[in-house]
């Protein structure tokens, strides 16, 4: 029978049973303590989570209609540059025509200024009447 262990017969202190029920009060406070405390910060962590989601998802939809504003002012940009290339083409073509016509003018004029010039030396102009029709042979 010694070596069983009678809780019956078992005799401990008043003081200590206070001591060990106290620290088992002490634990179970602690633990739920500690569980609110998680409690808590999860739910901070998750609304932390929540906003910082929410504005990363603001300023990236932001920056997505600044780009899009961006690529819309560089189409109308590129259709006012093809609107000004096919212009500039166009007065091209005419300023070609142009120059063409006045090569043509001139080469006319510089043909009337030697018929009047030999006109003159033949004496046909009106007396005392000298023309000169540009100054193309000068």
């Amino acid at each position: 029978m010694a070596d069983k262990l009678d809780i019956k017969n078992l005799k401990l202190p008043v003081g200590v049973i206070g001591i060990i029920v106290a620290q088992a009060f002490g634990l179970i406070w602690y633990v739920a303590q500690l569980d609110s405390t998680v409690t808590n910060l999860d739910t901070q962590v998750t609304t932390i989570q929540k906003s910082v989601a929410d504005t990363d998802i603001a300023v990236l939809q932001s920056e997505v209609n600044n780009l899009k504003n961006i690529g819309t002012n560089l189409l109308t940009v590129g259709n006012q540059i093809d609107q000004f290339d096919d212009r500039l083409s166009e007065i091209e073509t005419i300023q070609a025509v142009i120059d063409n016509e006045m090569r043509t003018i001139m080469a006319d004029h510089s043909g009337f200024a030697d018929v009047l010039s030999e006109l003159q030396k033949s004496g046909l102009l009106p007396t005392g009447e000298k023309r000169q029709y540009g100054s193309y042979g000068d």
